[in-house]
C-alpha cells in the first residue's frame, strides 16, 4: 500500500527578505519537496519580500502563495493555515535552515506511523549550519543570538532538572508518561518530545486545523509554540525526528520594548500553564504544582534581571519592572475558571500594554 503523504510549507515573516533568500532554496532543494509554499508577510514594505520569494522559487514546480497581512505571529500562521491542503504542514521560521534529507526524515515518521498516533513532528536542532550555506549569507547573527545557540543544550538540561528554571517541563513530563509504547518510532530514530520549538514545527494538517494557533497571543506571541504543541498532544504524540536537522540562523532584528518582554514573559507563561493544566486534565495536585513552579520561575527571572540592572543594564531594569507589574497576574490567571482564562489574560495584556 502506498503510504506516501504530501506536505505544504507556511512561513510567517516580517521585514526579512534576506532571511527568506537563505531559507526557501534549502526547502526546495530537499529530496522531498512541498506541494505548496505559503508566505504570510507583515512587512512595512511588502515588495522586497514578494521579490525575494519570486527569486527563490524561480524554476521550481509548486504552488506559491504570498500575502500581506496584519502583523502578529499567530495571526499570520492562522492565515497561512487557511491555504493548506496537504496531509502535513511545516511551519519553519523565515530563518530556519534545513539540512539535506530533513523533509524526508520528517515525512518518514508520519508515513511509517501504523495507527496514526503521531500528531506532530519536530526535527532536531543542529548547533552548526549546513555546510557552505552561510558563505554568501547577507547577514550574521548577533553575539547574543550566538550565545543562545551555544548554550541551548545546557539550558535545556537545566530546565529539565531544575523545574523552577523550566516549569514547562512539569507538564512535559506528564505528557511523556502518557505516550504509548511505539517501538517502530525508536527504530527510525524518533522519540516523543515535551513540545516543539517554534522554528521547527510540523503537524498533521487535520490536527492544527482543529486547534489553530492561540488567537489571544499577538505580536511576538511568546510560548505560542508550546501552546500549539500541547494542543497537538491532545490528538496524539508529538515526536522528534533525530534524522532530520535544522539550524536556526536567527535574523538580527531587535525587540526593543524590554518592559513589554518582561511583562509578556510572565503573563504568557501563566496563561499557558493554567490553560493546559485544565485542557490536559491534570490532577488538582499537578495543577497546584503548575502554579507553584510558575511563581518560582517568575521569582528566579526577576532575581536575574535585578542583578543585571545593578550591573548597569538599563534594559534589564525595564524588563524587571515589566515582570514586577505582571507578577500578580499569575494568580489572577490561575484563579480564573477555564472559560474565563483568555478573558483575564487579555485584560492583563490591556492593563500592562504589551502585545
Amino acid at each position: 500500500m502506498d503510504n506516501r503523504l504530501t506536505f505544504d510549507v507556511v512561513i510567517a515573516t516580517r521585514n526579512r527578505p534576506e532571511a527568506l533568500a537563505l531559507t526557501i532554496p534549502l526547502l526546495l532543494s530537499q529530496s522531498r519537496t512541498p506541494e505548496k509554499l505559503v508566505v504570510i508577510d507583515s512587512s512595512d514594505d511588502h515588495a522586497p519580500v514578494a521579490a525575494a520569494v519570486a527569486r527563490a522559487v524561480e524554476g521550481h514546480d509548486l504552488e506559491v502563495i504570498v500575502e500581506h497581512s496584519e502583523k502578529g505571529l499567530t495571526r499570520q500562521r492562522n492565515r497561512g493555515l487557511v491555504h493548506v491542503t496537504s496531509d502535513v504542514v511545516f511551519y519553519p521560521d523565515d530563518d530556519t535552515l534545513f539540512f539535506p534529507g530533513t523533509s524526508a526524515a520528517i515525512m518518514e515518521i508520519y508515513e511509517t506511523d501504523p495507527d496514526r498516533q503521531i500528531s506532530a513532528v519536530n526535527p532536531k536542532d543542529s548547533p552548526t549550519p549546513p555546510p557552505g550555506v552561510l558563505d554568501a549569507a547577507e547577514y550574521d547573527m548577533t553575539d547574543a543570538h550566538k550565545w543562545n545557540a551555544r548554550t541551548v543544550r545546557f539550558r535545556t538540561w537545566l530546565g529539565r532538572r531544575l523545574l523552577a528554571a523550566g516549569p514547562r517541563y512539569h507538564i512535559g513530563r506528564i505528557l511523556l508518561e502518557r505516550a504509548p509504547d511505539m517501538p517502530w518510532l525508536k527504530a527510525i530514530d524518533g522519540l516523543p518530545v515535551e513540545w516543539m520549538t517554534g522554528y521547527r514545527m510540523t503537524f498533521r494538517s487535520e490536527v492544527i486545523k482543529a486547534e489553530g494557533f492561540e488567537p489571544v497571543f499577538g505580536g511576538y506571541s511568546l510560548f505560542e509554540d508550546t501552546d500549539a504543541s500541547w494542543a497537538a498532544w491532545r490528538h496524539g504524540v508529538v515526536a522528534g525526528a533525530d534524522r532530520g536537522l535544522v539550524y536556526h540562523h536567527r535574523f538580527p532584528g531587535g525587540r526593543a520594548n524590554r518592559y513589554g518582554l518582561g511583562a509578556m514573559g510572565l503573563a504568557n507563561l501563566a496563561y499557558l500553564m493554567a490553560k493546559h493544566s485544565a485542557d490536559l486534565k491534570l490532577t488538582p495536585a499537578q495543577t497546584r504544582k503548575s502554579r507553584r513552579l510558575t511563581h518560582n520561575y517568575a521569582r528566579l527571572r526577576m532575581a536575574a534581571a535585578r542583578l543585571k540592572s545593578l550591573r548597569g543594564d538599563q534594559g534589564a531594569g525595564e524588563e524587571l519592572k515589566g515582570m514586577r507589574d505582571s507578577y500578580p497576574a499569575i494568580d489572577r490567571i490561575f484563579d480564573a475558571p477555564r472559560d474565563k482564562v483568555a478573558e483575564v489574560y487579555l485584560a492583563v495584556k490591556s492593563e500592562l500594554g504589551f502585545d
